[in-house]
């Protein structure tokens, strides 16, 4: 299954913010949040399911929050630990708010044998093709201690993958940091490269060793001028979620606002340049 480019390599990309950068925002905290992100100058938001339980019955009041404020809810983070019952409702809320990006995390897979390989693949590919009638594209995550957290892990995935049902994204910053097989900054731009042909989503996150995860776009190990130029030179279209994980002392006491402006600026110099 192809990924997400024009024909004519035309970039036409749209920027979202995860809440998990953020710490979660959920309840009183969510609408404003809705309004920081926006005036900051994203386009839509990436969520954790569980954020976003309180409107499971209420999607109408969701929508209204993200039409006041200019969003879309790009993606959601699910759990596979979570029930089927929470999928399914997932699912519906997000096709109730025009949600099209779907990401299954797995943790906690440290002992892998060929057998759990084919176990989560024939799971994700039940999930794509329970998605897929809702007009929603399932993605596995790259996890740290999941099942896909390096190279080895997706070279026996890849084979067991449906990709009529299943879409293949990457997230850079636990690539740099997870990918142990490769040299490190050559870690996340050889993922992306020899599954370019699949990809249908990015989530754009820096690494080093100083502030780990939370580290704003450009000020980490991550070559993302690389990856920047195979986006314009290649055409990907769509979607982008700029991420930092964890709101604990952001990036040397930076404040989340900050982090977030420092990386949606880094994103659009390197589309522009």
């Amino acid at each position: 299954m192809a990924g997400n480019f024009s024909s004519d390599k035309k970039v036409d990309i749209k920027f979202a913010s995860m809440s998990l950068h953020w710490n979660n925002p959920e309840g009183d905290d969510f609408e404003p949040w809705l309004n920081k992100v926006k005036s900051i100058g994203y386009d839509g938001i990436t969520c954790f399911s569980e954020g976003l339980e309180c409107f499971r019955d209420k999607p109408s009041e969701l929508r209204r929050m993200l039409d006041n404020a200019g969003l879309k809810l790009t993606a959601v983070d699910f759990q596979l630990a979570d029930s089927p019952e929470n999928l399914v409702r997932m699912l519906d809320l997000m096709g109730a708010v025009d949600s099209s990006l779907f990401v299954v995390i797995v943790h906690k897979a440290s002992i892998k044998t060929p057998e759990l390989y084919k176990y989560y693949a024939d799971r994700l590919n039940q999930i794509g093709e329970i998605s897929l009638k809702r007009g929603i594209r399932t993605h596995l995550h790259n996890n740290s201690d999941s099942i896909g957290r390096n190279m080895t892990d997706w070279q026996m995935l890849m084979p067991l993958l449906d990709f009529n049902k299943v879409f293949f994204m990457a997230d850079t910053g636990h690539v740099t940091k997870d990918f142990d097989e490769l040299p490190l900054q050559e870690r996340a731009v050889k993922f992306i490269n020899d599954y370019w042909d699949k990809l249908s989503y990015l989530e754009l996150k820096d690494y080093n060793e100083k502030t780990d995860l939370d580290t704003p776009l450009g000020e980490g190990l991550c070559d993302l001028k690389a990856i920047f130029g195979m986006i314009k030179e290649r055409g990907y279209t769509g979607w982008i979620t700029l991420e930092q994980n964890q709101n604990n002392g952001l990036s040397l006491g930076r404040s989340p606002e900050l982090c977030a402006e420092i990386s949606l600026e880094y994103a659009r110099k390197m589309l522009a340049n």
